[in-house]
């Protein structure tokens, strides 16, 4: 066993704060691939950019903080994970009215509520019983 191995931050990788970290990126990467298909292939105007670029600046910033062990940051990751999971819920009620359509796609169930539910048991589970050594890196 090496010391680099024995040490708080090393022994602490690896950790659900890691893998809260590694699912935030693929979260914002999946939404950073749908704003680039809706802006070059539905021809949408610049302007509809705002949100899903500010989303991802906010999801990159929190996957940063949960990741460096901070408990804000959860709380955070929590409330923004809802708010997805409030938008998908509204979307499948105004779906059943006429005239609104929505399809869901299987890669739309996984990044508006897979990993949005996944996401937030991880985050709830670190703020009950945070991890040995959090913090610490």
């Amino acid at each position: 066993m090496t010391v680099a191995a024995t040490t708080p931050a090393a022994a602490a990788r690896g950790g659900r704060a890691d893998v809260v970290y590694v699912l935030l990126l693929v979260q914002a990467g999946a939404g950073l691939l749908g704003m680039l298909g809706e802006l070059l292939f539905m021809g949408g105007l610049p302007f509809y950019a705002i949100a899903p670029l500010s989303r991802v600046v906010v999801t990159f910033v929190f996957a940063a903080l949960v990741v460096r062990g901070r408990r804000g940051a959860l709380t955070g990751v929590i409330v923004l994970q809802l708010l997805s999971l409030a938008g998908l819920v509204a979307s499948l009620v105004l779906g059943a009215f006429p005239g609104i359509d929505f399809t869901p796609t299987l890669t739309g169930l996984l990044t508006g509520l897979v990993l949005p539910v996944l996401v937030t048991v991880l985050c709830v589970r670190l703020l009950i019983a945070p991890e040995p050594g959090a913090g610490a890196r």
